[in-house]
């Protein structure tokens, strides 16, 4: 029986070469709605879209501390781009708000939870005290990753929205000590 590989799971600045790579993943196995805000009718990729979605990363390259007080990096999964993760300044003085996406052959096999963990890590090395996250009800895979990593969830009174926040300690250990488990 032939044993188990396990993933390796890393984030990665977005330089030019990774930006490529990005695009290229993001546009063959990812929906444009998933990636992107919906700046065109209809949900495919296009030239619109793919423009967005290079400049979105090429003006978060200052990071948190530059014009739009958010930062981004590549997820990498065993040396391929699988999708980004970034953080972002909120009103709430040392919390950072949180996006990720994923390929959809990514999903499902625990690279969500490990580069979630890595940027909370990121988060806690940047003095952050705090992390939340916005999804929706039917993001059940997203829901599931934030609870396991021990993020409080909170619903929209209209039941549609949730709004997750996780409380980093002052070490900022909270929850960053998950690493790359079976789902």
């Amino acid at each position: 029986m032939a044993a188990e590989q396990t993933s390796s799971v890393v984030l990665v600045a977005v330089d030019d070469t990774v930006l490529a790579q990005l695009v290229q993943a993001a546009t063959t196995d990812a929906l444009a709605d998933e990636v992107t805000p919906p700046l065109t009718a209809g949900r495919a990729w296009t030239a619109d879209r793919v423009a967005w979605l290079r400049e979105f990363h090429r003006v978060r390259r200052a990071g948190l501390a530059g014009p739009t007080g958010e930062a981004t990096w590549a997820v990498v999964v065993d040396e391929l781009i699988v999708g980004s993760v970034r953080l972002k300044h909120t009103d709430e003085h040392g919390v950072l708000d949180m996006g990720i996406w994923l390929t959809r052959g990514a999903r499902g096999r625990g690279v969500g939870r490990t580069a979630t963990a890595a940027a909370l890590r990121q988060a806690a090395s940047l003095g952050a005290s705090g992390v939340r996250a916005d999804t929706t009800v039917t993001n059940t895979g997203a829901m599931a990753v934030l609870r396991r990593l021990g993020f409080h969830l909170t619903l929209s009174d209209d039941g549609q929205d949730v709004r997750a926040l996780l409380l980093l300690d002052p070490e900022g250990t909270a929850a960053c000590e998950v690493t790359s488990e079976p789902s």
